[in-house]
């Protein structure tokens, strides 16, 4: 009796009970998720991904293994997150990928990181990877192992140092647009699926989107891939085709709703 009643107490006191509690809500949430990310890794790189995703108000999902970090995610209010392996079929699972639109994985071995992007790919082939990569080569290993995107934070780091100095005024210029607050001037990627029939194949000239909107398209990319950098006016617009906009959210969304009404 002793025993039950001490072991009962340690239950409550240590939080067990609480954090359980915690657990099974949050599982809960992430059975009803769908078009979510999931982050493999809640390290510098992983936090910053989800922080960045959450101000486009994005779903984010974390894996996440070590005790301490998990239990910093359970305090963070509004934090979807699993416990375990994330190189484990059955931890990704859990995190209901086969519903994810796109899977970041920043774990600190490359090798992990590439058994988490072979078996994302085959629990969805259709998914968004994106890989984290630390060692040269890697990033040709994990593209053929089903990686959509390999980033190397290293060689990105020291590029942009390079560029501070050849470019210094460039540089700035294009980090402070990426690193805007959403609620300020943002840059936009806008798809055309849903484009509106009596636009299809008008030209940018004819859309006027500058002066509907408020916004400026800077770029396209076409049904081949190809991109335009700051296509001229006499562009035609396609429903296959992908707007790369700048403007404030209010003068996105007035895009989106002009081009697609």
């Amino acid at each position: 009796f002793f025993y039950a009643v001490t072991s009962f107490t340690r239950y409550i006191v240590e939080g067990v009970f609480m954090n359980s509690y915690k657990d099974n809500k949050v599982k809960r949430k992430i059975e009803k998720l769908s078009d979510h990310v999931v982050i493999c890794g809640f390290g510098r790189n992983g936090k910053q991904a989800a922080i960045e995703l959450s101000q486009h108000d994005v779903k984010v999902v974390v894996i996440e293994d070590k005790a301490e970090t998990v239990q910093l995610l359970r305090e963070t209010n509004g934090m979807l997150y699993v416990e375990g392996d994330a190189t484990d079929e059955e931890v990704l699972k859990l995190a209901h990928l086969e519903n994810a639109r796109a899977l970041i994985t920043t774990l600190p071995t490359d090798a992990d990181n590439l058994f988490v992007v072979l078996t994302a790919r085959e629990l969805n082939p259709s998914l968004k990877i994106i890989s984290r990569a630390s060692v040269d080569n890697s990033d040709v290993k994990l593209k053929r192992a089903g990686a959509t995107n390999v980033i190397m934070p290293d060689k990105l780091g020291g590029q942009s140092m390079a560029k501070l100095v050849a470019q210094p005024d460039v540089v700035e210029f294009i980090e402070l647009i990426l690193l805007q607050s959403i609620e300020n001037v943002i840059l936009e990627e806008i798809s055309c699926q849903k484009l509106a029939t009596c636009f299809e194949g008008k030209t940018l000239l004819e859309l006027d989107i500058r002066n509907t909107s408020g916004a400026n398209i800077i770029g396209m990319k076409r049904k081949d891939k190809s991109y335009l950098i700051n296509p001229v006016p006499e562009t035609p617009l396609l429903s296959t085709d992908k707007l790369f906009a700048l403007g404030t959210k209010t003068q996105i969304n007035q895009l989106i709703n002009t081009i697609t009404t």
